[in-house]
């Protein structure tokens, strides 16, 4: 292994640690992103979305949130974000910020009638 290479595997696994921080930080640190849902702890209720922690199986998260979901409400859409601390709130941020929490957020829509 190359000066280079050895380099690049000691900043891969301090980025990896990194993110590993963050996101332990997120659910348990003083500042949390949003609230552990009280029905399933699994997913996070943040800015008004259920919301699971790292990059999670969208499949897996849809079928928890509907589960979740009171029934006139359904999933409409997941997504991988990712979201950091900014002067104490979390926000959305590229993947690369400092302090970047990878989550998977579910966008939920009244079912019609």
């Amino acid at each position: 292994m190359t000066v280079d290479q050895t380099y690049l595997v000691i900043l891969g696994a301090a980025t990896t640690q990194a993110s590993h921080n963050a996101r332990i930080l997120a659910e348990h640190g003083h500042n949390q992103l949003g609230q552990p849902h009280p029905d399933n702890l699994n997913l996070r209720i943040w800015d008004g979305n259920l919301t699971a922690l790292g990059h999670q199986n969208p499949d897996k998260v849809t079928a928890a949130a509907n589960a979740t979901l009171p029934p006139y409400m359904r999933v409409a859409a997941v997504y991988h974000w990712h979201a950091h601390l900014n002067n104490g709130t979390w926000i959305r941020c590229t993947p690369n910020a400092d302090g970047a929490t990878p989550i998977t957020v579910t966008l939920a829509q009244t079912r019609e009638p």
